[in-house]
């Protein structure tokens, strides 16, 4: 009987261990180890969600950089020059479908600005084990002095994969000084 119990209770203890431990929805790749691309992503082009729809689900997506600012979700906000260009750089996909999307925009302060799509991006099909997402970096620059010293939000808008509607992020909050 104690035999029994013995081997049950080992039975129990080897199941509970082979559960898979939760992940992150939407994880913060490396951004240090982004991937060059293999071939330059599409010119910025003027918001590509301009007149769709937005959709109620969230974004698959990580704002890598504003300006010098690494990984700017964090608190307190990121700060970067107000007198210097703006990059912001990350990825986006749709979560629906788990493609590609068809574009990315990035909103700042209620200012929509196209980015250059498609970049490569290895560690985000890797993380996710879907090849498919291998080129689905963004980057836009937004010119020196184009935003004033101060407190800014960014979203960042997910062209959906049929391209009939986007996802946007939670604001993302930074400062220029």
């Amino acid at each position: 009987m104690t035999r029994l119990i013995s081997t049950a209770a080992a039975m129990a203890a080897l199941a509970l261990s082979a559960c898979e431990q939760g992940k992150p929805r939407h994880p913060p790749p490396d951004p240090m180890a982004l991937t060059p691309a293999a071939a330059e992503p599409a010119a910025p082009t003027a918001g590509l969600s301009v007149g769709l729809t937005r959709r109620s689900e969230p974004p698959g997506f990580f704002l890598d950089h504003v300006g010098q600012a690494v990984d700017p979700r964090g608190r307190p906000p990121a700060v970067t020059a107000a007198d210097a260009p703006l990059q912001l750089d990350g990825f986006g996909f749709d979560p629906v479908a788990k493609l590609p999307a068809k574009g990315v925009d990035v909103v700042v302060d209620g200012k929509t600005y196209g980015t250059r799509y498609g970049a490569a991006r290895q560690d985000v099909a890797n993380y996710f084990k879907t090849p498919a997402l291998v080129n689905v970096g963004f980057t836009t620059t937004l010119p020196a002095g184009n935003l004033s010293v101060g407190a800014h939000v960014v979203v960042v808008r997910v062209i959906s994969a049929d391209g009939r509607g986007y996802f946007d992020s939670p604001e993302i909050a930074f400062q220029t000084k």
